[in-house]
Parts: structure tokens; C-alpha cells; sequence
């Protein structure tokens, strides 16, 4: 809205000034250029510059150096520092400097300079073409914009840089903003040097890197703990909404102290054929809803400093061609190299996809990580015995994964959770995998709690005991089959078949008939063996097994005693007991079967035969 006001404004005051307007002086005609410099003027009366009005052509072919440099240098002196690029090709043969204008005029510091051209994203009406082997501008103005501009070169070259911007003094302070510009065939597009940066709704095709960050070494103001000096001075890049094609490295930040980066939204950006989104230093920060298409090289996205508070969510990263042959994949999605112990760091809602090892990666120990609700799909391209979907080289310590879907890994044996060192005070659950296991550690903490088989709770991994417990909500209304499982705990030896040492039992809840009607097997192994046996609990009472065709162990293991404080058996009215036939051995308390007295009475099978009871004991 503000760019088509600004310009229908130009127009405005070019028409009431009788003269042809700036779309007008696109042509270059050379009958502008040798009369005098039109009355052009912005709304507070200052004129509105343009390169034509000091003898620039815009034909791509004459040499328009000078002419651009007069008008930047004539702008310094007005309230409103705007210089306008009519649509033109400009041809330019050295470098263009935009001068730091602080304190030109006294009281209007903030007023700063702004490059204005006609271009929107891809459009190129308004192109600077720099013909030398170097710096194409260089920006010295703080608070400054470069809006609907096209910079390239008629090739890349081993220095040549589109813009490169850094103050001379307060060298911290630059805050540029460049939107819907255009940049071609540069070793490196943009390079800002110091705090503040803002580019959005750009193209950057045909470059070895298109945006190179760093912090300033030496012409910084104030005293050491003021806002000119790190770490409250590196903050404040929005990079958003960008198409970055062919680039190596799409984005570079370098040359910080560890976690001093930050304060970086990084998001809504499309790397189409690219290789690198971000490399570098980078705490505080998101990296948001980005598109990598056909990533190569080490990785994707390669944090090598800081590495905190981080949160990289809603990405599609990875390859793209389903024909691996005619590319090579990127190593890593996302990595924390070897000089980063990452922390307090997000990993949610991202799509990985085609990665020739691992998709997320630690080189060093990391705590507090939570990677969940992301897809892995063809991870570890290679078949590297070493790789997993999610690979951490030492420790990983208070990880959350959770909720991630693992598919495509191209070895049976290969499971999506490696993690060197030891895992601790961790939780891996809830995900989905084709594996048969999810984890592989160096040890597991047994403050742990870890996920065996993918996507389902009937196994899990301890070390140690720890708090747990499954609630199973049974939603069946039909068909329930006695011997149906529904839910239990269940702790066995590592070992095969469970004949190793360790506690060996558990709890186990089953159906007992079509009504659904539940009884409970606990589970528990004998003395000398490594057998299980089992005693069901149920409405039918406490029945232990006459054989153990339904539960683990073998069919000659039976409970032999039953140890008790004490045991109450119900009372029954001898007009109304069980029948025999159905509880032979069975011994029962009858309240009144001797004389009005209890009694205990046990089944033959054909009748209840009543037990006589003896003296008293303290009688």
C-alpha cells in the first residue's frame, strides 16, 4: 500500500508540474538528459531525484556510474533522502557508495536514505548491472530501504558482492530493509555487517551465498555492557518470503561469539534446486515454514555456534527427486556440529524427507530437546550402519521424542532413535515406525521411559523402576472373545525368553466372556525357575490355574501354596448352598449348618460334607 501511494504520488507531482513523468524517463530519452533536470518534487517540496536527472541513460549500454553516484550524493543533502531508478537498465562499472548521513542534517538523524525502483519480486523494470569485479554498493546509511530494485552481474565472479552493507562509525547500528528486489549471478548477493536486517519478498538466483551475516570488529560506539557491544547487540533479522534459487548457502551467519546471534525470524522462505538454508551462529531464533527443494552438501540447515532456545517448526526439508542417481542427497536435514551443545530447542511439524544420513543430528551432548509430531521419510539414503532418522553422538539428556511418524529407512536394521552416549531422563513414546524397536543407546537412564514397540504401549524398556501407568479405554460394544487382552504391565528379563535375571511378573487384565465381563492375571515367576505362572482374579474369585495354556511359562507350572495372614471364607445359609457338583474340593463356612452354628462343610462332588470344628483354642 505505502509503495503504490509513494509512487501515484511522484506521478501526482510530476503531472502538476507539467514535465514528463518518472515511468516517462524510463526510456532514457536524450532529450531529458541534456535540458535541464525536471521539477519532479515530493510532497513537502523537496524534488524527487532520479540518476536521469544527472545524465544517467538506462540503456545497459552508456556507463550510468557517475550520474547514479551524483543523485545519491545530492539526496544526502534533502529531508527526504529518495532517489527513484525510472525503468531502465543501468550499467555500472565501479562501486557505488551510499554514504552514512547520520548527522548531515541536525535533528532529522532518523530521516534516512531509501533506493526506490519499480520492481515487484520477480519484476526487474529498474536494473543496476555491475560490470566490475567487486562491491556493487556499499551501504554506509543506517535505517535505509532498498525497495523494487534488480541487481545482477553478466557473470559471478570470485568477489563480486550486490550490496554490502556496514556503517563507518556506531558500526553495530545498520537496520536496512531491502523488499521485492531482485539478485543474480553474485558470489555473495547481500553481506550486512552489524545488527538489524530486514529481507523480505526477494530473488536471490545464481549465487554462491545470498545472505551473508556478521557483527562488526572494530568502529562500535558507547562502553562495554551498552547496546553497542554483544550480546544485546546482535539481534533483530527478519528474513522472510524469500525465493533463493541455485544458492550453495541461502543464508550465513558467522564471526559471533557462541549464542550472541539471536533474535532471528527466519521463515516463508523457498529454496528451489537450492542446497544450505542457514549456516552458522544462531540462538534465540525461529526457523518457520521454510521449502527446501533438492538439498545437497553436509546439511540443510547447520547450526555450528549457540545453538539455544531454538524453535524450527512447519519446514519441508530434505530432497525432492524420487531419482537419488542424478543428485546427492544432503547428509543432515538439520545438525548441531561439533561445536554446539544444543539446549532448550524445538524440532515440531517438519517434513524430512530424502536425506542421505541422519534428518536431526548432535555431534555433541544436548539437553532439553523436544523433537515431536514430525515426519521422517527415506532417511539414511545411505545405509549407513551409523545413521538414524534422529542421531545424537553423545549424550542426549531430557529429550521428548514423541508423536513422530518414521518411514522409508532403507535397513531392516536400522531403527530411527540412535543416540551414542546415554539417554537420560528422557521419554520416547507415541511414535510411529515400521522397526521392530525405536532406540538404540549406549545405556538408557533409569529415569527413562522408552517406547520398544512403535506406536503401541504393550511394551516398554525400563532400567529401573519408575512411575507408570496405561489407562485402556475399551470402546467395543460387540464381539468380545473370553481371552481378549485389554490392558496390563508386564516386566520381563532382557535376556532371550525372559531367562536371564531380573523381576520377572506383571499384571495382566483380560476378558472372561462375551458380556466383557473382566478378570485380572497376576503374573509372577516360581523360585527356581524362570517359568510364569499365573493367579486370575475375577468375579469367580481368586482361581489359580490348572494348567498354563494361556499365559507364558509352561503347562507344569502351577501355584503349589497360598500364604496368608488370614482368610475369611463367605458365609452360607444351609438353605441355600452352592451346588456340589459344581465345587468339588471346594471348602466353604456354613453359619448355621451344625446345631445353628458355623461350620465348615467341603464338596465330593456329590454333596457338602460338614467338618467338624474343635475345642476352642484359648478354651
Amino acid at each position: 500500500m505505502t509503495d503504490r501511494l509513494n509512487r501515484r504520488m511522484m506521478l501526482r507531482s510530476a503531472a502538476g508540474a507539467g514535465v514528463v513523468g518518472v515511468g516517462g524517463l524510463a526510456l532514457g530519452g536524450s532529450a531529458q538528459a541534456e535540458s535541464a533536470p525536471p521539477s519532479l518534487v515530493n510532497a513537502d517540496g523537496s524534488p524527487v531525484l532520479t540518476p536521469q536527472q544527472f545524465g544517467a541513460v538506462g540503456d545497459g549500454e552508456a556507463d550510468d556510474t557517475a550520474a547514479i553516484q551524483a543523485a545519491i550524493n545530492a539526496a544526502r543533502s534533502q529531508l527526504n533522502k529518495i532517489v527513484v531508478f525510472p525503468p531502465g537498465l543501468y550499467k555500472v562499472t565501479s562501486t557505488l557508495v551510499v554514504g552514512d548521513h547520520e548527522y548531515d542534517t541536525p535533528g532529522e538523524h532518523l530521516n534516512r536514505f531509501v533506493m526506490r525502483g519499480y520492481g515487484m519480486f520477480s519484476e526487474e523494470p529498474s536494473k543496476i548491472r555491475f560490470h566490475h569485479d567487486g562491491v556493487g554498493i556499499r551501504w554506509e546509511a543506517s535505517l535505509g530501504g532498498i525497495h523494487g530494485m534488480a541487481f545482477d552481474a553478466p557473470v559471478k565472479t570470485a568477489n563480486n558482492v550486490g550490496i554490502h552493507v556496514k556503517r563507518t562509525a556506531n558500526t553495530d547500528d545498520t537496520d536496512v530493509t531491502i523488499v521485492e528486489c531482485s539478485f543474480l549471478r553474485f558470489n555473495r548477493a547481500v553481506v550486512s555487517v552489524g545488527r538489524g536486517f530486514s529481507f523480505t519478498q526477494n530473488k536471490v538466483a545464481v549465487c554462491t551465498t545470498g545472505i551473508d551475516i556478521s557483527w562488526p570488529t572494530e568502529g562500535t560506539d558507547g562502553v562495554p555492557d551498552s547496546v553497542h557491544f554483544p550480546p544485546y547487540g546482535l539481534r533483530k533479522w527478519l528474513i522472510t518470503d524469500n525465493h533463493f534459487h541455485s544458492n550453495f548457502d541461502a543464508i550465513v551467519f558467522n564471526d559471533a561469539p557462541d549464542a550472541d546471534f539471536r533474535g532471528a525470524v527466519i521463515s516463508n522462505n523457498l529454496l528451489d534446486i537450492g542446497r544450505r538454508l542457514f549456516k552458522g551462529c544462531l540462538t534465540n531464533s525461529t526457523i518457520s515454514g521454510n521449502v527446501i527443494e533438492n538439498g545437497t552438501g553436509n546439511a540443510i540447515i547447520q547450526i555450528d555456534a549457540g545453538g539455544h532456545n531454538l524453535t524450527i517448526t512447519g519446514n519441508v526439508i530434505g530432497g525432492f527427486d524420487t531419482t537419488p542417481g542424478a543428485w546427492t542427497p544432503p547428509l543432515y536435514a538439520i545438525q548441531f556440529t561439533g561445536g554446539v551443545s544444543a539446549k532448550n530447542v524445538t524440532i515440531s511439524a517438519n517434513s524430512f524427507n530424502w536425506i542421505r544420513g541422519s534428518a536431526i543430528g548432535f555431534d555433541q551432548a544436548a539437553d532439553k530437546v523436544s523433537i515431536t509430531n514430525n515426519s521422517f521419510d527415506n532417511w539414511n539414503l545411505g545405509s549407513s550402519p551409523a545413521h538414524g532418522a534422529i542421531l545424537a553422538k553423545a549424550d542426549a539428556t531430557r529429550f521428548a521424542i514423541l508423536g513422530n511418524v518414521f518411514s522409508g529407512g532403507p535397513r531392516p536394521d536400522g531403527l530411527p532413535v540412535r543416540v551414542s552416549g546415554k539417554l537420560a531422563a528422557s521419554n520416547v513414546v507415541g511414535n510411529a515406525s515400521p522397526q521392530a524397536g525405536l532406540v538404540s543407546a549406549g545405556s538408557i537412564g533409569a529415569d527413562s521411559f522408552v517406547e520398544s514397540t512403535p506406536g503401541r504401549f504393550t511394551r516398554l524398556e525400563l532400567t529401573a523402576a519408575k512411575d507408570a501407568a496405561v489407562r485402556v479405554l475399551s470402546t467395543a460394544t460387540t464381539d468380545v472373545a473370553a481371552g481378549n487382552t485389554y490392558g496390563g504391565y508386564l516386566v520381563q528379563s532382557a535376556l532371550p525368553e525372559g531367562s536371564g535375571p531380573g523381576v520377572k511378573g506383571g499384571v495382566e487384565v483380560v476378558a472372561v466372556n462375551a458380556s466383557g465381563s473382566a478378570a485380572t492375571n497376576l503374573l509372577c515367576a516360581t523360585n527356581s525357575t524362570n517359568e510364569v505362572v499365573s493367579f486370575q482374579a475375577s468375579v469367580a474369585g481368586l482361581v489359580p490355574p490348572t494348567d498354563n495354556a494361556r499365559d507364558i511359562g509352561s503347562a507344569d507350572a502351577s501355584i503349589r501354596t497360598v500364604y496368608t495372614h488370614a482368610t475369611r471364607l463367605r458365609p452360607y445359609k444351609a438353605a441355600n448352598l452352592p451346588p456340589a457338583a459344581d465345587a468339588r474340593g471346594a471348602l466353604i463356612n456354613v453359619d448355621d449348618g451344625h446345631d445353628g452354628k458355623p461350620c465348615l462343610a467341603m464338596s465330593d462332588g456329590k454333596s457338602w460334607r460338614r467338618v467338624p470344628l474343635g475345642n476352642s483354642i484359648n478354651g
